[in-house]
Formats: structure tokens, sequence, C-alpha cells
């Protein structure tokens, strides 16, 4: 690269940006900042809005260079991690090799005193292609290239390790950035990252894929939330890139500070949400008395035992299925346990957000069923057994993600079981059918007919 009068603020790269664009980055970091000092970026917090980022994230890194998943398919391969027919196998590839790279990032972004090295962008790299070209996957290109719709030329070949060497040493350097949380130049070196790496084109193919990975790991670095450069701006993204290559990094700035701003708005709706549910919380358990409470706790702990039984037993159940080599394939999807606050909520009669259990994905070829499990209160049949319940839903209809209870889908459409509760005083499990009666049952037995019922309703 040609050298040039270096700015401040994009200290050691060769690039500049318009001093103009100061206030609005140190805007950005003011509310990181402030959010920091208030406690309220969390690991709680950012736990709980990582998988929307990362389904968002996914998909429009991967729609940007051309992959046709839309949201709702790529949610499926990544987190049910099902195959779908009629679709690119390399599509759905790059999506789960995206999901994997973002697990890596997450892994390097908590270690803030440890340099992100040119060996970790390979890996990155690595990652990203592998299974789709894995005799490039992590090793730097040995031929010439040229970007699809750009003037620009990227390096010869015999040029990328010498650059990538040089754009290794001063990414080491700004990602070793100690307590350094917030300041406003971590947005000018994630754009400058980025913009850096896509000059040098180290890749046969996956740079942009890469390229937004880097840019997104060093913001994490900084604690800011991520950038997600949505489909709806490729072509803003492009000309920006454009532009950059001439040195002026100023509308990439711009893009990237605008995509951190909405991130942190996302970050501050999701703070806003966990504060409401903290005192939701706080407000149940001034109801009760300290001898309430500790009642209350280890019927929970009673009822959460039985309900992690039961879960094991429809997972058990699933593999089994699978192992017997059936046409139909039976995917179990834990969303972990109910928190004991949400089971008070619902013990007391209010509503609770979030209370999904488990799910079974039935699929065979074109044809699937999906039953979702989730907690919620008892009802008029089952108030007299157990406090909080487990009902049961479906996916209503095919392939909307919109899960209806199984008592207003109706007979004869649907399995037997329609909600199930524990009897701690029995130690039995109570299910209510769809004739609207209760009856004690065993806990081999409610597995073993819902999968039988399924299967015959769907498949044959």
């Amino acid at each position: 690269m040609s050298e040039i009068n270096l700015t401040k603020d994009i200290k050691d790269t060769p690039y500049c940006f318009e001093e103009s664009q100061m206030p609005f980055l140190r805007k950005v970091s003011e509310r990181v900042q402030e959010m920091r000092k208030a406690g309220q970026l969390t690991s709680d917090v950012l736990g709980k809005i990582r998988k929307y980022f990362r389904i968002k994230s996914i998909y429009n890194s991967n729609a940007i260079e051309g992959n046709i998943l839309n949201v709702r398919e790529t949610r499926l391969v990544v987190e049910s991690g099902l195959t779908i027919t009629g679709k690119s196998l390399t599509d759905q590839a790059e999506a789960k090799n995206l999901k994997e790279a973002l697990d890596f990032l997450e892994d390097l972004a908590g270690s803030n005193d440890k340099p992100i090295t040119e060996a970790d962008v390979r890996q990155i790299h690595y990652l990203v292609l592998k299974g789709i070209d894995d005799s490039n996957a992590g090793k730097y290109r040995s031929v010439k290239v040229e970007i699809s719709g750009s003037k620009f030329k990227p390096p010869g070949p015999e040029s990328v390790p010498p650059e990538m060497n040089e754009f290794g040493k001063w990414l080491s350097g700004v990602s070793s950035m100690g307590e350094n949380y917030g300041i406003p130049e971590a947005i000018l070196y994630s754009a400058a990252a980025h913009t850096w790496f896509v000059y040098i084109h180290p890749f046969i193919d996956g740079n942009g894929r890469v390229a937004r990975l880097l840019m997104d790991l060093l913001l994490m670095r900084y604690g800011y939330p991520i950038a997600i450069i949505t489909k709806a701006d490729r072509l803003r993204y492009y000309d920006a890139l454009e532009i950059s290559q001439t040195s002026d990094l100023s509308p990439f700035v711009s893009l990237v500070t605008e995509c951190v701003s909405e991130s942190l708005e996302e970050y501050e709706e999701a703070v806003k949400e966990n504060k409401e549910q903290k005192e939701w919380a706080a407000g149940l358990a001034s109801r009760l008395s300290n001898k309430e409470y500790v009642r209350s706790r280890n019927e929970y702990e009673v009822w959460k035992s039985a309900m992690e039984l039961l879960r094991s037993h429809f997972r058990k159940a699933a593999e089994l299925l699978n192992d017997a080599a059936w046409t139909v394939k039976i995917y179990f999807k834990d969303f972990g346990d109910l928190e004991y606050d949400k089971y008070l909520g619902l013990k007391l009669g209010e509503s609770a957000k979030k209370t999904w259990f488990f799910r079974v994905d039935f699929v065979s070829g074109e044809r699937s069923a999906r039953y979702l499990f989730f907690f919620g209160s008892p009802s008029r049949i089952l108030v007299d057994q157990a406090d909080v319940t487990l009902h049961l839903s479906r996916e209503h209809p095919p392939k909307s993600f919109y899960y209806e209870r199984l008592e207003h889908i109706g007979s004869p459409n649907v399995p037997s079981i329609l909600e199930i509760g524990y009897r701690a005083e029995s130690e039995r499990f109570v299910v209510k059918g769809k004739s609207g009666r209760k009856k004690m049952d065993n806990i081999d037995k409610i597995g073993m007919k819902f999968f039988e019922e399924v299967i015959s309703l769907h498949f044959q």
C-alpha cells in the first residue's frame, strides 16, 4: 500500500477518516461506558441476546455473499441441525460453519489480554470454509484473484504472506487492549481491520465473512455490541469498501457506527427487559414469608427433578427410535430448566415469559411435525393435582413456526396427551387426555405413547 499521512485516530494503519465523525463515535462510546458503569452489560444480559444476534448475524453475512437461505431456514439449520430438502447443501454448510466460527469468536473475545494472532485469522477462515473447500480452508491463496464488480485488484499471491504478517502485527497490538472498554477508537480499529483484510484478500473464498467476523471480534473485545451489516445495506456496504481502497475510511466508519448504534438499542431493550423481570421476581418473592419461601423452594426442587426425569425419558426415546433406523428422523431440542422465579409466578397464577422446556421434531422427506412442550399454570382439570404443568403444542399450520396448544387444535388430529403434571405426594405423573379426563400414568408409558401416536398420525 502507498504511504499517506496518517491520522492520530487510526494510528499505524493506512487509513484516514473525517475528523467531523469523532463526535458521533464519542456519543456511541459514552453509551457503552454508561451501560458498563451501571452494570447493565452483564454476562446474563449478553447471554440472553446472543442467540438473537447469532441468527441475525449468520443470515445477513451469508446473504451478502449470495446465500439463499432465509432467516427461518437459517435458524432451522443452525439451532436444530436439520437438512432442508430442496435447498443447496453448500448454503446450509455455510450457515453451520459460520455458527462454529462465531463459537470460536466468542472464546477469543473473552481473553482481552491475549492478542489475536495471524494464526487465529487462519483458524477463523478454516471454520468458515471447512467441508466446503477443504483444500483451501485456512490456507493463503497461491493465485491472482479479482473481485466481482470492483475496479480494485488485490495484491498478487506473492505479496499475501508479508502483507498478512504486517496486518497480523497490527491486529495483535490493537486487540490486546487491557481494560480500555468502550473507547471511541474501537469502531475505528474494527473498521480498519475489516477493510485492511479485504484489501489483502488473502484467501480464495470466504474473505468477506472473515472480515466481518474480525470486525465484530474487535468490537466485542472493547465491550461493544457487534455491527450487523444487513443484506439491505449490501450496496452501501460495497460502495463504502470501494471508497476505502483510496484509504478514505469515512463512509465505512459511518456505516459501522450506525450498525453498532442499532445493536446498542437492542442491548438497551434487553437490559430493560432483564430489569423488569428481576423487579417482577422480587415482587413475587415479597408475597411469601420466610417459611413459605423455604417450603416453596423445596417443592420446586422436587418438581424440577421430576421434570428433568421426564425430559430424559423423552430424549432417550427419540435416540432409540433414531438408532432403530426409522425412515422418520427425530430431533430433540432442549431449552433448559424453568427458573424458580418463573415457576413461582406460574404457581401464583401469573404469566411468565419464555417457558419452553423442549421440542421434538419429526421429519420424513417433505413431511414434518414439530411438538413443543412448555410450562404454564395448570388447567381446570389438573389444578388440584399440580401447581405448574407441562403443556403440549404443535407447529400449526406446518412450517409456520407458530405453535398452537393441542387442546385448541382438537381431536382427532392430535395425540391423546394434552398436559402433564407431577403429583409429589404420590410421586406419580398425572396426564390430561383429549377426552378431558385425568389419569395417573407411568413415565415410560407417557413417552412411548406420545411417540407412537405422533408417528401414526403424521407418517403412516
